[in-house]
């Protein structure tokens, strides 16, 4: 297995970890939790994801 295969791995799995744990991020990062807070988090939980699939399987 490549360096970077498991490196878009790692990276996978963070977006999927910024997903699920949004509220507390929110609530750590910004001390408060609704939508505004939640949204620059979320972006980049997604854009992770999205990026990472695309790099392991060359799409």
């Amino acid at each position: 297995m490549s360096l970077t295969i498991m490196l878009y791995g790692v990276l996978f799995i963070t977006g999927v970890l910024f997903n699920v744990f949004i509220e507390k991020m929110a609530i750590f990062l910004f001390k408060k939790d609704g939508t505004v807070s939640r949204f620059p988090i979320r972006f980049l939980g997604i854009y992770l994801i999205i990026n990472s699939i695309s790099h392991i399987f060359h799409i």
